[in-house]
């Protein structure tokens, strides 16, 4: 196989594979079938009041997720953890906050393609047009 230069690519003009293909995202979706609580205190939880609500594709209609429907019980308990962990966080020294903080930056930017497919997916945009 002759191994191709960037003039020759320039020529050809070729697209690889999308990664925005939404593959992926729906495998996730659909293991998650059962529903998204609320993130409190370092879980997720169903709603207090065990309520939740249908999303739908803007774009076809179809079924997207189950969500956890939330009121001022599921208000107040995410204040009271917050409130707890902010304690625990004003004690940390500086870079130990910032440790944790890179940390989540880096678990955001490792999941970013799934995150942005879902949320095109959710918000009914392609992320990008096929040419």
């Amino acid at each position: 196989m002759m191994q191709m230069t960037v003039a020759d690519y320039f020529d050809e003009m070729s697209y690889g594979p999308a990664p925005e293909a939404d593959i992926e995202a729906r495998t996730w979706l659909a293991r998650n079938a059962s529903g998204f609580g609320h993130f409190i205190d370092g879980t997720f939880v169903p709603s207090a009041s065990g309520r939740s609500f249908d999303t739908f594709e803007p774009a076809t209609g179809n079924f997207l997720a189950r969500l956890a429907s939330g009121d001022k019980a599921d208000v107040d308990n995410a204040v009271g953890a917050a409130r707890k962990a902010q304690t625990l966080w004003a004690k940390l020294p500086g870079h130990a906050r910032a440790r944790h903080l890179y940390a989540l930056a880096r678990t955001i930017q490792r999941h970013a393609r799934l995150i942005a497919v879902v949320e095109a997916i959710d918000n009914g945009k392609p992320i990008s047009r096929d040419p």
